[in-house]
Parts: structure tokens; C-alpha cells; sequence
């Protein structure tokens, strides 16, 4: 097959298990690219948590961000696809949040200035990879209410288990079907990391809306990632691909597995399937 495009998660399948993106994927990717292949980037975090590594990169077309509900071209500056939460809707998250008194975040889509806001310091190293204390990109409010302006991208915790799978409960019973949640353990041992946004979108929408602007079809996409919010892109994809550390739902669903992270799986995914 000749794929035209390929989408990679970033944490646990670009990035090695120290945050890293080694000499032998970057090269990799730099020969796709010759080769014209589209090369982009599909993950959870926001804009600012992936401009150091688009420049490293050197992706040069828009990224699918925030699970899908963004599309972003880092470099023309440019919005394709903003799906933010409604306000009721997030309103009504971080009520629920606050009755089982935890702490919680908003994000939001920015190209500059505060792109986080959190209603207290959640007192753990864990937390911090989400919020961060700079206050010239995050700051600290007592009621996500009073922010003007901004339209909340996705509400985000994280703690431990006794904590959040109670709150978990409580959140399904709220009677708005607006919004997606996404849990997992997988890359935070002893804590529950919950998410909720958009309820249409996922990575395969935000791959499918970029597709289309390229004219690309599906059978010509290849995505690849390691944990559950990777699942419906890979299905989406002609070849789904998950990596060798992934989570089992994932390999399940896959129709190939490569190597793990630190083994380079989207090195030897570009040249084992993808180098003509």
C-alpha cells in the first residue's frame, strides 16, 4: 500500500520512556518526509506541550491536539477545528469535582499567554506534569466562572485511586451527553489520570478532518500509538499500529505491533511497513 500519511501519539510511542525523541526516529521521520509522506502528530496535550517537539521535529503541517478537539498549525498560527466543552457542561464537571473536594483544571486553546487554569495546587509531582506553576501560562482562580474570554478545551485531574474512582461514579451520573472521558492508570502508577471534553471528538475525528483537507483517504493513513485514547485511531486507519509496551486493548485492536518505545517502534514501523 502507498500510505500518504502518517499520524504518531507522542507520549509512550514518539517519545521514549524518558520523555526523549531519539536520533533514530528523527531520522526516520526525515526520510518519510522525503519520500513525501505527511507527517503529524495526534495527542492529548495542548499547543504549548508540543511546540518544542514539532520544532525538533521539524513537522511542518497542522496537529491534531487535546484528544481531537483541536487542529493547530504552529506555524501559519492558525485554528482549523476548535471543539470546546460548553460552559454549562464544564460548569457542571467541576461542581461534582469540587463536591468530592478535589482539585481540578481547565484547559484552553492558545497560541500565547495563560493556557491552564486550576482552582488549587494539588500538592503532588504528578500534577505538576499538568499544571504548570509558571503564572505566565497558568494561573490559579477560585472559580473557573469568573474567567471571561476563554472557552474551556477540557477539564483534567489527577489523583489516586480511593479519590477519583468514587468522583468517576458520580461524574457518569451527570445527565448532559456532551462530553467524553477518558481515565487511565497506565502511565501513572498509583494514580487515576481523568479527563473529560468534547463529547464528537476523539484523535480519528481530528485525523479524519485533516485527511480530508489533504485529500487523503483513509486506507492511506497510518496511525500509531500505545494507550486507549490511540483506539479509535488505529481502527480508523488503514494500518493501525500499536506499540510493542502498549496497552493489550490496543495490540488487540491493532493490525500490527511494532517495537517498543525504547526500541524506536515508530523507527522500525516507518522502515519495516512504510520505506519504499
Amino acid at each position: 500500500m502507498n500510505y500518504k500519511m502518517l499520524v504518531s501519539d507522542i507520549d509512550g510511542t514518539l517519545l521514549n520512556s524518558e520523555g526523549r525523541l531519539t536520533d533514530g526516529v528523527k531520522q526516520a521521520v526525515r526520510d518519510l518526509h522525503e519520500q513525501g509522506v505527511i507527517v503529524t502528530l495526534a495527542t492529548g496535550r495542548n499547543l504549548r506541550g508540543v511546540l518544542p517537539l514539532i520544532e525538533e521535529l521539524g513537522v511542518s503541517v497542522p496537529v491534531i491536539l487535546g484528544n481531537g478537539t483541536v487542529i493547530a498549525d504552529p506555524l501559519k498560527r492558525e485554528t482549523l477545528l476548535h471543539r470546546p466543552l460548553p460552559h454549562a457542561t464544564a460548569h457542571k464537571l467541576i461542581d461534582v469535582i469540587r463536591g468530592h473536594g478535589l482539585w481540578s483544571s481547565v484547559f484552553v486553546h492558545t497560541f500565547e499567554g495563560i493556557d491552564t487554569y486550576y482552582d488549587r495546587d494539588p500538592g503532588f509531582d504528578a500534577a505538576y506534569l499538568f499544571v504548570n506553576r509558571d503564572p505566565n501560562i497558568s494561573k490559579q482562580v477560585d472559580d473557573f466562572r469568573t474567567v471571561t474570554g476563554v472557552d474551556p478545551l477540557k477539564v483534567l485531574l489527577i489523583d489516586t485511586p480511593d479519590k477519583v474512582y468514587p468522583l468517576i461514579e458520580d461524574l457518569k451520573k451527570i445527565d448532559d451527553h456532551k462530553f467524553n472521558m477518558f481515565v487511565s492508570t497506565y502511565d501513572f502508577p498509583g494514580y487515576v489520570f481523568l479527563e473529560m471534553f468534547d463529547h464528537a471528538s476523539s484523535k480519528a475525528s481530528g485525523i479524519d478532518h485533516l485527511a480530508q483537507e489533504f485529500g487523503i483517504t483513509p486506507a492511506e493513513v497510518v496511525a500509531v500509538g500505545d494507550n486507549a485514547n490511540d483506539l479509535e485511531m488505529i481502527r480508523y486507519a488503514g494500518l493501525g499500529v500499536a506499540m510493542g509496551q502498549g496497552v493489550d486493548e490496543l495490540k488487540q485492536a491493532a493490525d500490527w505491533t511494532t517495537k517498543s518505545n525504547d526500541e524506536d517502534g515508530v523507527a522500525y514501523l516507518i522502515r519495516e511497513r512504510m520505506l519504499k
